[in-house]
């Protein structure tokens, strides 16, 4: 007969890497809602030049309206694959890193990334629901762009 033994804790799911932790859904909303009040202020503010163009000078007011397609396209992608943060993300201190090896996101990744976003809002938002189901805390989006959100390591002395 084997004596029971004292009770021990299970054993800690891994984390991204030693020292990081996946970013929580809550940081991850905010960050997100961050981020589309940014750009629907600068889509705002480029549609009311493109209207007040139409006004002044016709031909020229094609121009702020194909800015507005391109920021509202480029936006997430190019922080992703910049810093891994948006201005959103950095106010919540969460970072997306590649799921493979924890380095920075490629245009690809992050263009498939955004893709990614599309069809996890297009399926009743469970692409995005998922992130409370899966272990890494990934949403569909991660999973198609091969991608994991972390808490962001803190600078020395912030």
């Amino acid at each position: 007969m084997t004596t029971p033994s004292a009770w021990q804790p299970p054993e800690p799911e891994a984390g991204p890497a030693p020292g990081l932790a996946f970013a929580g859904p809550g940081a991850r909303l905010v960050a997100y809602i961050v981020d589309i009040i940014i750009v629907g202020l600068f889509t705002a503010l480029l549609a009311i030049i493109g209207v007040a163009a139409v006004v002044v000078v016709p031909v020229l007011a094609v121009l702020p309206f194909i800015a507005v397609f391109l920021v509202s396209l480029l936006y997430f992608p190019y922080y992703w694959q910049r810093s891994g943060q948006t201005p959103g993300m950095r106010m919540m201190n969460v970072k997306v890193v590649r799921d493979a090896d924890g380095g920075p996101l490629s245009w690809g990744s992050a263009l498939l990334r955004l893709i990614g976003y599309w069809v996890s809002a297009a399926v009743f938002y469970i692409g995005f629901i998922w992130i409370f189901i899966d272990k890494r805390k990934r949403g569909w989006h991660d999973l198609i762009a091969g991608t994991v959100v972390i808490e962001a390591p803190r600078a020395p002395g912030a």
